[in-house]
């Protein structure tokens, strides 16, 4: 396959309500869509947006990233060639950053799903392919304002429900999940995230605070989490444990599989270079035995549909995807529906079935 064109857009949206978390207060998002365009007339995107407010990656390195595939294109013009750039990568010798790389990655794959008339979850290996469920983050900074948030998403019929802790006071933060378990009951999920927030004295002493409310699972609680240190907190509070951003690969997930220390590993596309290492790592974790959570990176509808046809293809059935984004920018619509209206989205084709990526502006 031939690719004759590729450009970039950059995008930035002001979120519909700020976010906050251990590592900072999220008002707006910035990212790029990179767009090809094969000699046939198709077009596929992809996106790039890292979340630079946890470190690592930033905007102005996932820009050059982007250009330089643009001039990759210009010489080349084969996607073949195209994915090379992403294999020189994974082993770092690419000029390519991970959100970079997924941008290709997801835009090559697009193109190939819409040529072939299929969604995109076919094409990284979904056997079947249905609704999936969506967890809704909440942003509520009272008991009050969780509450009400709470009651709407259940009435829009979520059933898995995340909150970001390790911001304030492991206190306050108990307060608020217990707040959360009273307005949606004891039929429904909660999933926290800490953000690598806490030490391992404290981490224990949240875990212990959560507890009694059901969690589903604590994501990143450690802010140094070795496999010692994880298997003591799993084994002192029975609260279940995922990792997200401390995952940069195979390798890495290795460790944490050796200690047998991981029940959950989630998965964002932007942070590990795309839809097709996401599965390769998704296969390491399913023979582990540790569930796979696929979540966007507060992306555009490009970034959200990919996670949701991820999820299709690599998430046991029934497990909700992190599509954070759909109830943060003002408007978007992918997979055919309008967010934050509806709790799930059935992956549709051709593609990422994904014609409009900018959200509206917010006011």
């Amino acid at each position: 396959m031939k690719i004759t064109a590729a450009s970039i857009t950059p995008f930035c949206a002001r979120l519909v309500r700020p976010l906050s978390t251990a590592q900072g207060r999220i008002e707006s998002r910035e990212g790029f869509v990179l767009t090809l365009e094969s000699d046939s007339g198709a077009r596929g995107m992809g996106e790039a947006s890292p979340a630079y407010w946890l470190g690592g990656e930033r905007i102005a390195e996932t820009r050059r990233a982007l250009e330089s595939i643009v001039q990759s294109v210009e010489r080349h013009r084969d996607s073949d060639e195209l994915r090379r750039l992403i294999d020189e990568n994974s082993s770092g010798g690419s000029p390519l950053t991970p959100a970079g790389s997924c941008a290709l990655d997801t835009a090559l794959i697009d193109l190939s799903a819409r040529l072939r008339g299929v969604p995109m979850a076919s094409v990284l290996g979904g056997e079947s392919i249905g609704p999936v469920q969506v967890c809704a983050l909440l942003a509520g900074l009272s008991p009050e304002e969780l509450t009400k948030e709470a009651r709407i998403a259940v009435g829009r019929r979520y059933t898995s429900f995340k909150l970001k802790v390790g911001a304030r006071a492991i206190a306050a933060d108990a307060k608020q999940v217990a707040s959360l378990r009273m307005a949606i009951g004891n039929d429904f999920s909660i999933r926290l995230d800490a953000n690598r927030a806490w030490t391992l004295d404290q981490a224990e002493v949240a875990m212990r605070a959560f507890q009694p409310y059901g969690i589903e699972f604590l994501e990143e609680p450690l802010r140094s989490p070795q496999p010692g240190d994880m298997r003591r907190l799993s084994d002192a509070t029975g609260v279940a444990l995922a990792l997200d951003e401390s995952i940069s690969g195979a390798a890495a997930l290795g460790a944490f599989v050796e200690h047998d220390v991981v029940d959950y590993l989630v998965l964002k596309a932007a942070r590990l270079g795309g839809p097709t290492r996401c599965a390769e790592i998704a296969r390491l974790a399913g023979t582990a035995g540790i569930k796979v959570v696929i979540t966007d990176s507060i992306e555009s509808a490009v970034g959200m549909s990919t996670a949701v046809h991820l999820a299709s293809a690599l998430s046991r059935r029934g497990t909700a995807v992190g599509a954070g984004g759909a109830r943060f920018f003002p408007a978007v619509s992918f997979c055919g529906v309008e967010f934050p209206s509806v709790s799930q989205v059935l992956p549709d084709g051709p593609g990422l079935n994904v014609s409009a990526y900018t959200p509206r502006k917010g006011k």
